[in-house]
């Protein structure tokens, strides 16, 4: 394919500033010194609990700097080259940085996002200005992709635990988390017993989680933590967490493990406010009126109760597919069913349908001869067929409720943005 983006003067400048800039974000998030354990092995492709986050932000770091050398007439072959040169040599950097792990994983990531951010700088007319026949192959490919990410999203959100062993463990001291000063009278999980000790009937265990059966701990809280304490927990043979319950603050924590875990995406973590209120200080021993907190997890909601003298309190997050952002974050997402995250989340998915919406108006450019009324009328059905797929299909067949109302209308505002961001000019086949 010939270049579609002329080396013109003033494009050469924009693509030297994004190179440039891009340089210098690169060398801040990849060669300061950070808190962390090291890796036993640096021949990984997604290494860590954290391989798949870190993937899709190496590929996301990389792809400036793939659209600056684009920009500024770097031929392709030369520009690849050298941007693997330069992950392998900040990799290799990375070896003396305390806190930092450096990988072959991480130097594919680097080279495939810059190699796919080169790709968008030299062929962005084609991109930003289709004729038909290309809108139409574009409009396929992003439709693809777009289930792709809702498909992605429910299975992070289902519920998934290994057949394994599994073990119980009350106040655990796990590194980096805080300790529970207070004091766990009682944990069970339905009708099962927690102790700090390997479960007798460990597939019965699964199988409650499974069904979501409910998470109960009767204590005595010391008072508001500085961080995240574990209450109790459950764990495999492998230490991989599989339910957790704690304390932050005065609020309640409770982690899951989900098809997150297996695509190594940020693990799913939901705070609950004030489920400990009235707390002082860890520093003040268990005081001596008990909780009892309840909390179960499906792919549908989670649900936290908490009972002291007075009625049960219930405090319910619903779960959606459009909270799949929380998974890519850079750092540590609480859900708390905030009406923040409803605003993200929106913003989330109209993101997502901008494309659909600019390369979509591109199929309904045709000459004269044709009828583009009843064209357009097609394309209209196909992509509320489409909506209707990603946004109830797909979460359905993961055990999650149908995309609420305000997920339409992120949706259908991202298609009419985009649509309306098209360049007006016809285009004929």
């Amino acid at each position: 394919m010939k270049r579609t983006v002329a080396p013109a003067p003033h494009l050469r400048r924009a693509g030297l500033a994004i190179a440039t800039t891009s340089l210098a974000l690169i060398g801040f998030e990849t060669l300061l010194p950070e808190p962390g354990a090291a890796l036993s092995s640096h021949l990984c492709l997604l290494c860590g609990s954290l391989g798949g986050v870190s993937a899709i932000l190496n590929i996301l770091l990389f792809m400036p700097l793939g659209i600056g050398l684009a920009l500024s007439g770097f031929p392709g072959k030369r520009a690849v080259i050298s941007m693997c040169a330069l992950s392998a040599l900040v990799e290799t950097a990375q070896l003396l940085i305390p806190g930092r792990d450096s990988t072959i994983g991480d130097v594919l990531t680097n080279t495939l996002g810059g190699a796919l951010g080169f790709a968008i700088g030299r062929y962005a007319f084609i991109l930003l200005r289709p004729s038909p026949r290309i809108a139409v192959a574009l409009t396929i490919g992003w439709s693809a992709v777009w289930l792709a990410i809702q498909t992605t999203s429910a299975f992070g959100f289902s519920p998934t635990f290994p057949p394994t062993r599994y073990f119980g463990q009350i106040a655990p001291r796990l590194e980096d988390l805080e300790e529970f000063r207070g004091r766990v009278l009682r944990a069970s999980i339905a009708d099962v017993l927690v102790s700090d000790s390997e479960f007798k009937d460990s597939p019965r265990v699964r199988e409650l989680l499974l069904g979501g059966a409910t998470l109960t701990t009767t204590l005595l809280p010391s008072g508001a933590t500085h961080d995240v304490a574990p209450i109790v927990r459950v764990a495999d043979a492998r230490e991989r967490e599989i339910v957790l319950l704690a304390q932050s603050g005065e609020d309640l924590v409770f982690g899951v493990r989900t098809g997150a875990g297996v695509l190594r995406f940020r693990p799913l973590l939901f705070a609950v406010a004030d489920v400990f209120q009235g707390a002082s200080s860890a520093d003040s021993g268990p005081g001596t009126d008990t909780v009892t907190v309840g909390a179960r997890y499906s792919a549908r909601e989670l649900a936290v109760s908490k009972q002291t003298v007075g009625p049960t309190h219930e405090r319910r997050i619903p779960i959606t597919a459009s909270l799949g952002w929380t998974m890519l974050m850079p750092f540590q997402w609480y859900i708390e069913g905030t009406n923040t995250e409803l605003f993200l989340s929106a913003i989330w998915i109209a993101c997502l349908l901008i494309p659909l919406g600019y390369w979509g108006v591109g199929i309904t450019r045709v000459s004269e001869e044709r009828d583009t009324t009843r064209i357009r009328a097609m394309a209209v059905s196909i992509a509320l067929a489409l909506l209707y797929l990603g946004l109830v299909v797909v979460p359905q067949s993961f055990g999650m409720t149908a995309a609420p109302l305000g997920a339409w209308l992120a949706a259908l505002t991202g298609i009419l943005l985009g649509a309306a961001l098209a360049p007006p000019a016809k285009l004929t086949f």
